[in-house]
């Protein structure tokens, strides 16, 4: 994944579920730096890894070549 990237945020430590936002950094302190909308602002959020799901919104239209799962 390409840092920034485009995300749906769910945290429910921050109260936020599946809330878009554009992930900046990952810390190897343990923190995803985002930043969030909150009506016409945006907001820089420090939200921990093990406690937070990010889902990347660009589909994956077709797996890579050479891309297999093991059965």
């Amino acid at each position: 994944m390409d840092i920034p990237a485009k995300v749906y945020v769910t945290c429910p430590l921050a109260e936020l579920k599946k809330v878009p936002g554009t992930l900046i950094a990952v810390s190897p302190h343990g923190f995803y730096e985002l930043h969030v909308a909150f009506g016409a602002n945006s907001h820089t959020m420090l939200v921990p890894i093990a406690e937070t799901a990010l889902t990347v919104q660009e589909p994956i239209l077709t797996p890579p070549p050479g891309f297999e799962v093991e059965r």
